[in-house]
């Protein structure tokens, strides 16, 4: 399970970057195709698009390696137990807040159905909404196992990380 997790991660980070990278490059084609006169349609739909599931999968990727910003000169100051338990209840905050995002995210996702891009008519715009759910029961697994590693500390050595 431990493997798949990992794989699942190192997927991620992948199509995060691949995303981001090629919404860039569209943006680009599009002004240059603008700018000589033979604008592409659909560009800024797909950028929406990739830009969306690149963002929301970055986020996991980098939640998941605490690379997110952070103000914590007076949080390292705490004592080690005292520092855990604001930690824990800070993750189940996160926690319950991804839950909403899951939910309401799902029912964003079926309320744009039949919404579709502008450019692009074939393609639904639940593809853009379903980024939000998705990747925030991605990120709920990685407060859940962050949330499971205080958790262990408190009764013994630190766990090997999931």
């Amino acid at each position: 399970m431990k493997a798949l997790y990992n794989r699942i991660c190192e997927i991620e980070v992948i199509v995060a970057a691949a995303s981001l990278l090629i919404t860039v490059f569209v943006i680009f084609l599009a002004a240059i195709t603008r700018t000589i006169g033979y604008p592409i349609n659909w560009a800024l739909d797909i950028a929406l698009l990739l830009f969306t599931w690149g963002v929301f999968l970055g986020a996991d990727a980098a939640f998941r390696e605490d690379k997110l910003v952070n103000v914590d000169i007076l949080f390292l100051k705490l004592p080690r137990p005292l520092r855990d338990r604001v930690e824990l209840g800070l993750y189940l905050v996160i926690s319950l807040f991804l839950a909403l995002m899951v939910y309401q995210g799902f029912i964003m996702s079926v309320s744009t159905r039949h919404r579709s891009f502008q450019g692009i008519p074939a393609l639904s715009y639940t593809w853009v909404t379903l980024s939000m759910p998705i990747c925030s029961l991605l990120m709920l697994v990685t407060a859940g196992l962050k949330i499971r590693r205080i958790a262990a500390r408190k009764k013994g050595p630190e766990p090997s990380e999931a």
